[in-house]
C-alpha cells in the first residue's frame, strides 16, 4: 500500500506523474514489532577542479582534475514495538582521481583509487503514533565519526506528504558541530509511482566551516501491488561554499513480512 512507501520520505518534495492506476487515500500505517526492511543504494558523483599548486619538492604547476565517487551501500531496518525502530547500515566509498599536471618544462599524468568504509547505527521513537504530525526522535552515530540527534514531523495532505527534520550533528574533524534543517514532501501519483523532492541546508554551529545546501529529487516505482518491492532513482545537488556537485542515486529496498 502507498501509505506505507511515503511515511518512509525523511526529505521530500513533489510534482506531477502522468498514470492511470487508482490509488487508497492515504493514512498512517501501523508500524508492528517485527517488520522490518533491506535497502541496497548505489551513487555515482563527478566532479573536477583546475588550478595552481606545488609539489612536494615546491615546483609550481597547473593542474586539471577529474575526480569520480562511486559508493555502494547496504541497510537493515527492524521494527521493535511500542514506537521504537533501530537499524545498520553500511557501505564502500571508491574515489578515483585523474590529473594532468603541466610544469613549465614538461607534463605529467597522475592517478589514484581510494577506498574508504563507513558504518552507522541508527535508532528512532515514535513519540505519538496518533498525533497529526507524526513526531518522532531519532538518533546515529557511526564510523568516520559522526554522531547526530534529531527531531521530524510529518503532516499528510493527501495525496501529499509534507515532513521537516531539525538534527544536531557532531564530527571528528574541525568544526565539530553542525546544524543542519531539513523540508520537503512527497506526492503519490498512483498505486505504482510517487514523485519527491527534498531541500536541505547544513551549518557550523561552532568555528569557521562552509555550509552546504543541497536539492534532490527522486522517482519511485513499486513492482507489487503492497509497495513491499521497489527501485527508484534520483540526483541530488550539493553545494559546499561555492562549489557544486551531482550526484545520480539508484536503489532497491524489500519489506516484511
Amino acid at each position: 500500500m502507498k501509505a506505507s512507501l511515503v511515511l518512509i520520505l525523511v526529505f521530500c518534495l513533489s510534482g506531477f506523474a502522468f498514470a492511470q492506476t487508482p490509488f487508497q487515500p492515504l493514512q498512517r500505517p501501523a508500524e508492528t514489532s517485527g517488520q522490518y526492511m533491506w535497502q541496497v543504494d548505489f551513487s555515482y558523483t563527478p566532479y573536477g577542479e583546475s588550478g595552481l599548486d606545488l609539489d612536494e619538492f615546491g615546483q609550481p604547476y597547473s593542474y586539471t582534475r577529474f575526480s569520480q565517487d562511486r559508493q555502494l551501500g547496504i541497510s537493515g531496518t527492524l521494527v521493535l514495538g511500542d514506537g521504537w525502530k533501530m537499524g545498520l547500515s553500511a557501505g564502500d566509498l571508491t574515489t578515483i582521481d585523474r590529473e594532468k599536471r603541466t610544469y613549465y618544462d614538461h607534463k605529467a599524468d597522475i592517478s589514484s583509487t581510494n577506498h574508504d568504509f563507513a558504518y552507522s547505527v541508527f535508532s528512532e521513537y515514535r513519540l505519538d503514533p496518533k498525533s497529526t504530525w507524526d513526531p518522532r526522535i531519532s538518533l546515529s552515530f557511526g564510523h568516520p565519526w559522526e554522531g547526530k540527534i534529531g527531531v521530524s514531523a510529518s503532516l499528510i495532505r493527501d495525496p501529499v506528504v509534507l515532513v521537516g527534520r531539525v538534527s544536531m550533528l557532531t564530527r571528528a574533524d574541525s568544526p565539530r558541530n553542525w546544524l543542519s534543517f531539513a523540508l520537503g514532501a512527497g506526492f503519490v501519483a498512483n498505486a505504482w509511482i510517487d514523485l519527491r523532492a527534498s531541500a536541505s541546508v547544513t551549518l557550523p554551529t561552532r568555528g569557521v566551516g562552509l555550509p552546504t545546501t543541497t536539492v534532490g529529487v527522486r522517482a519511485i516505482y513499486s513492482i507489487d501491488s503492497e509497495s513491499k518491492k521497489e527501485v527508484e532513482a534520483g540526483v541530488t545537488l550539493s553545494v559546499q561554499g561555492q562549489v557544486p556537485r551531482l550526484t545520480f542515486e539508484a536503489e532497491a529496498s524489500w519489506r516484511g513480512p
